[in-house]
């Protein structure tokens, strides 16, 4: 089932809203909705990774900023878009099978990624890890051998510390205990209740985590590292409608629209100058 787009309200990182308020679409035909916003495309989004993209609490709505950005950007352009549900690691070969227009979920830009398809860069973030309040287990990101640490599947964080844990093995040390999760907040959870002692995600993604969890619960370890550009995935044959999503990215930079939308989740640290289709990454 499609998921309805998120209302256009917007909120600071620091009410981000688990009890966020519904503002229905429109009352006319769906017919007459699709002539008075142009052509609508579908999107595969793994709704759960707050504050990038996630569901209210209606289940159905779609919030968070890279929501708000790609569908100002596609406003631009004349069109809407049609959230579909998807776990994270099926959306890009969703977009290259044709199941899916475009894919938006807080995607990291990787070389590897660009073989596959187009990405169009549009915001930055980097890598940050969090524990319990006090580091209890004392989890160093630079040398986390034989400790638990919980991550989301499919994620640049997964092969992050995949390697970290090669690592370790290949220094004679302890290899790190991996947990995996389908989701961040699963993920998360684990390193609340202690079963896991430390979590690595996307820095907004990390400090919605110790904001919704509440003061002397979670805390950052280490400072953000290896920040890189998000991007929305489109099929590699598209890629002019892709030039066009990176000009209509650059429009909203230009109007201000972009930083509003920034400033008002908390997320300005993460702005970039320009949009660009496939860009160079280092890694």
């Amino acid at each position: 089932m499609a998921l309805r787009t998120r209302s256009s309200r917007r909120y600071a990182l620091g009410a981000l809203p688990l009890t966020a308020a519904l503002v229905l679409a429109g009352c006319g035909s769906e017919g007459e909705a699709d002539e008075a916003s142009g052509e609508t495309v579908t999107i595969g989004v793994e709704a759960e990774y707050p504050p990038g993209e996630y569901l209210d609490t209606d289940g159905e709505t779609v919030l968070g900023f890279n929501v708000e950005l790609l569908e100002a950007a596609l406003a631009e352009m004349d069109m809407q878009a049609d959230w579909e549900p998807a776990n994270f690691d099926r959306i890009i070969m969703g977009v290259d099978s044709g199941n899916y227009d475009m894919g938006s979920s807080s995607f990291t830009i990787t070389e590897e990624r660009m073989e596959q398809v187009n990405m169009v860069g549009y915001f930055s973030s980097g890598t940050q890890w969090f524990a319990q309040e006090g580091n209890p287990e004392d989890v160093d990101p630079d040398d986390a051998c034989g400790m638990r640490i919980a991550v989301q599947t499919g994620t640049t964080h997964d092969d992050d510390i995949e390697a970290r844990s090669e690592a370790c093995v290949e220094d004679g040390d302890d290899p790190i205990t991996i947990e995996k999760f389908p989701n961040q907040p699963q993920a998360t959870e684990t390193v609340v209740s202690g079963v896991n002692d430390a979590s690595l995600a996307d820095m907004p993604t990390s400090a919605y985590a110790l904001e919704q969890t509440g003061e002397g619960v979670l805390e950052f370890i280490g400072d953000q590292y290896d920040a890189a550009p998000y991007g929305i995935v489109m099929h590699q044959d598209d890629t002019e409608l892709a030039e066009e999503l990176a000009e209509a990215f650059n429009t909203i930079m230009e109007n201000g629209t972009y930083e509003e939308i920034l400033e008002e989740w908390g997320i300005d640290v993460g702005a970039v100058d320009s949009a660009e289709l496939n860009p160079d990454v280092d890694e």
